[in-house]
């Protein structure tokens, strides 16, 4: 539980992704219940003998999280395989029947809701995990937001999301298989469910955030072996020296691994809250009080998309958009398709050139062109979000980074527009397209 609260990733990652955050949730509480084999040296009062463990009630669970984010099916997969080859030969294959039937019910309960519940909301039948199969498995579309290498759940993964406390995680591990008195089940199958993770193309690593209970678990057992009512273990691991010199002072004491959890997370959650890429959120600060004194028509962002928050933080019904990137549906229009955020990173001028109308924010022609080289009627005139490449007129707001302010200044101060506003954003930043300060430029009330 200490290793929950201090870590970064729970206090400052874990709270963003929702989707992830649910998915983490149920998992986590369905490993209090799911039935773990207990070591073959366990203790009695080894947490797998008492009669916590339900299967059935651990599988609605995990089926929920299946619901959630389908990718977590490939979890509960590795555990069902660890679950029936570590069954215990006494009755086995009655055992294993019986797990397979209480899964094939469970699941079939549980896909007959989601297939409900899409209908309601879709107003057809669908069945979004085949899609989802489709696009990131079979096509492997995935890598169109980013292709990662094979070791990177294993390299940048693990190290990010369990950062200062990863050596605490290994050295619980290690004596959980050394001393057969805890259970190595769950690290077996976050260590196979990391291998199938790492099988697809495009990796992050939110998708590993299943497996942080099983971390923060192996960290509990190293400190408490270290330094709490587990010591028993690391002296029984060290049996040459059962009974260590008095007089030799360890630094593993309660206070130096309190602190030393503390001051290698805590920083960096305060940091990630308060400090790091904070100007996306203020800039809303600003849009809410400018729309609260009418000088709002329309606001366009610039930037890479999904640079910031939408309507979720404006509250207002004020013409918005941001430059597409949606990706292809088909891996045959990889070659093709076309996404504004692209085509403005390449050339920016040209494409304000070809995304705006030219003579004051209104159409010159109502037969102009797209940016996609179709032809359009009137282009983007109402509150609705502009299509891919659809001309549209010059907004009162435009929302950038700084890093793009110097390549279209000229234009837009040449459009009648004036940096209104900037926000501090971030003192570092992997992208070089959203380093630097958010910037908003406005349309001088004349040249409207």
């Amino acid at each position: 539980v200490f290793c929950s609260a201090v870590s970064w990733t729970m206090g400052s990652g874990i709270v963003r992704p929702l989707v992830n955050s649910a998915e983490t949730m149920l998992t986590a509480l369905a490993f209090v219940y799911w039935p773990w084999h207990p070591p073959s040296t366990a203790p009695p009062t080894y947490p797998a003998n008492n009669n916590r463990a339900s299967l059935p009630f651990s599988l609605c669970l995990a089926a929920l999280s299946c619901i959630v984010r389908p990718t977590s099916a490939v979890l509960w997969l590795c555990a069902g395989i660890v679950l029936l080859i570590n069954q215990p030969r006494h009755h086995r294959v009655s055992r294993t029947i019986r797990v397979i039937t209480t899964t094939l019910l469970i699941g079939v309960i549980a896909l007959a809701t989601m297939l409900l519940v899409d209908y309601l909301g879709y107003k057809q039948w669908v069945f979004p995990p085949y899609q989802f199969y489709i696009f990131n498995v079979q096509q492997d579309l995935g890598t169109w937001f980013g292709e990662s290498p094979p070791l990177y759940h294993l390299y940048v993964s693990l190290p990010i999301l369990f950062t200062s406390m990863l050596p605490f995680a290994i050295h619980g591990v290690y004596l959980s298989w050394c001393t057969k008195r805890v259970s190595v089940e769950p690290a077996v199958v976050a260590a196979m469910a990391s291998f199938m993770f790492s099988l697809v193309g495009h990796m992050e690593y939110r998708f590993l955030y299943p497996l942080l209970p099983i971390g923060f678990m192996y960290c509990a057992i190293s400190t408490q072996t270290l330094v709490g009512p587990l010591q028993h273990i690391h002296a029984a691991k060290k049996h040459d020296d059962p009974e260590p010199d008095p007089q030799r002072k360890s630094i593993w004491t309660v206070r130096n691994i309190v602190l030393y959890l503390l001051l290698t997370n805590i920083p960096a959650t305060l940091y990630l809250n308060l400090v790091h890429q904070r100007g996306v959120v203020d800039v809303f600060k600003y849009l809410r009080q400018e729309v609260a004194s009418n000088n709002v028509s329309q606001i366009g962002f610039l930037m890479p998309c999904h640079s910031t928050p939408f309507y979720s933080h404006l509250h207002k019904n004020i013409p918005m958009w941001f430059l597409s990137c949606e990706p292809p549906l088909d891996k045959q229009q990889l070659d093709t398709h076309y996404w504004e955020a692209n085509d403005f990173e390449q050339s920016p001028e040209l494409f304000l050139q070809k995304i705006f109308f030219a003579h004051n924010g209104q159409p010159q022609d109502t037969q102009e062109e797209s940016a996609g080289g179709g032809r359009l009627l009137g282009g983007f005139m109402d509150n609705s979000a502009p299509a891919p490449g659809q001309k549209r007129p010059w907004p009162s707001h435009l929302v950038l980074y700084d890093a793009m302010v110097r390549r279209i200044d000229h234009v837009l101060v040449g459009q009648g527009y004036s940096e209104c506003a900037r926000f501090f954003n971030t003192h570092f930043n992997g992208d070089s397209r959203r380093k630097g300060d958010v910037v908003v430029y406005c349309k001088n009330i004349n040249n409207n």
